[in-house]
């Protein structure tokens, strides 16, 4: 029997648009409970789409039937316009072969080789670190994490070939044009005025100077006879199982230019987050300690310690269970498909509600609660596969995140022996749904160094 969904019409859909700007994750969460976990609405206002919180849909649309969905025109087309046809932005053919060529240079064991930048890195960031919280004053940790983040993936991409002038002036690059896609995406009705007032050419420009710096980085690579354990080294040394060809320095700069973007301020974020966390659970911040202890005995982790550290990984894991930097995603049907009685004609978007995924009360029992303890691997294995999808899943799966779970375990092993911290009293913690989730308000904290 077809079933019929509870539906948003398309004129309340196009008032709704402005209070969706304002508050996406208050407008969706208030249909999910008015409506249940799937119904249908016209995305801003304009688009047919369905949005769902339902782990059965998500794993048939993501995973099981991915063949008939292709990722949004409305999102990736903008990003691409910018940023090029790398793994994110790329679809059918093309990117099923970019992701068979780049897959086996992020293998956990293939990332080992990183651990050592990304453990410099951290101490390079925290020898900074220690001269700022020494002026005693609150840091706005949001910008602290980003830095961090930024940093890692800058490195791990360009260990040698990167100096201090080019690597400012590409996070500042893509702050700007990550800024401008969102108001593209967010607001698509401007995307005239944005054309006719030369908003869209300024930004291009931008994204020419990003390419350009990038690609001579990528050109002095090759022409240089060194070789670096990082991963444009690994992207160099990729090559086309049909032809035994490597990239051109395009497609080189494409795949660079996405683990920039979608490599440094998800981990950035979910960082932020988990010190925000932690600050509220000292009884969490013994635990983490004492396992460091147990394990490491005093040293630094080694790629090798990584699995070991299971209860700092329920710590990330969980945070991102509360605040996932990716918290939402869309997939456009190619041809008439139906889930369970559900119809989903041709050309409707589906928009995967992962924050409302990670936050139902019928799979998280008191959702709101952070609780480290539920990523017990027993107690994991009674949750529906796609219950948690902090990295997405299916054939498109995050390719880097093997790549920011080290990163970020790293980081936490790293900061928290070495400091206690407290979160600055009297702020406003509220998430803001951009194209990742980030403290709208920033989170101002003090740390110290400890005995």
């Amino acid at each position: 029997m077809p079933k019929l969904l509870p539906a948003i019409p398309r004129l309340r859909a196009l008032l709704n648009t402005r209070r969706f700007l304002r508050d996406p994750l208050g407008m969706i969460n208030g249909s999910v409970e008015k409506f249940g976990d799937t119904f249908k609405t016209y995305i801003g206002g304009l688009y047919p789409g369905i949005v769902t919180t339902n782990p059965a849909l998500i794993q048939h649309v993501l995973q099981k039937n991915n063949r008939n969905y292709c990722k949004s025109p409305m999102h990736f087309d903008k990003l691409a316009h910018f940023l090029g046809n790398g793994l994110l932005t790329s679809e059918g053919d093309y990117w099923l072969r970019q992701r068979r060529l780049i897959q086996p240079g992020f293998h956990r064991s293939r990332l080992a080789a990183l651990t050592n930048i990304m453990q410099d890195v951290t101490d390079a960031f925290m020898a900074q670190f220690d001269k700022d919280i020494a002026k005693g004053e609150p840091l706005e940790l949001s910008e602290k994490m980003m830095e961090l983040a930024f940093r890692v993936v800058a490195r791990a991409l360009f260990s040698a070939d990167l100096d201090e002038k080019d690597l400012q002036k590409i996070g500042s690059d893509i702050t700007v044009l990550q800024q401008f896609i969102i108001r593209q995406i967010r607001q698509p009705y401007l995307n005239p005025w944005f054309r006719l007032s030369g908003k869209l050419r300024q930004h291009e420009l931008l994204a020419e100077d990003f390419e350009r710096r990038v690609t001579e980085i990528i050109q002095r690579r090759r022409k240089s006879e060194e070789r670096h354990d990082d991963l444009l080294q690994m992207l160099l040394e990729s090559r086309y199982e049909d032809t035994g060809e490597g990239m051109n320095d395009r497609q080189l700069f494409e795949e660079s230019a996405i683990l920039f973007v979608a490599g440094h301020e998800t981990s950035a974020n979910a960082m932020t987050w988990m010190w925000y966390l932690l600050s509220q659970h000292p009884e969490v911040v013994v635990r983490i300690r004492q396992e460091l202890d147990e394990v490491l005995n005093g040293r630094k982790p080694g790629f090798e310690d990584l699995p070991k550290l299971s209860y700092c990984t329920q710590v990330i894991e969980e945070t991102m269970r509360l605040y996932p930097p990716a918290w939402v995603t869309d997939r456009v049907a190619l041809a008439d498909d139906e889930f369970e009685g559900i119809k989903i004609p041709k050309g409707v978007m589906l928009v995967t509600y992962f924050y409302g995924v990670h936050h139902a009360p019928d799979l998280w029992p008191d959702p709101e609660r952070f609780d480290p303890d539920r990523f017990d691997k027993e107690r994991r294995k009674q949750q529906h596969p796609y219950a948690y999808v902090p990295f997405g899943g299916g054939p498109r799966l995050c390719i880097g995140n093997s790549f920011a779970m080290m990163e970020m375990q790293l980081a936490l092993a790293a900061m928290i022996r070495a400091y206690d911290f407290e979160l600055t009293p009297g702020q406003v913690i509220e998430p803001q749904a951009l194209v990742t989730l980030r403290p709208k308000y920033g989170i101002k904290m003090r740390f110290w160094k400890r005995a």
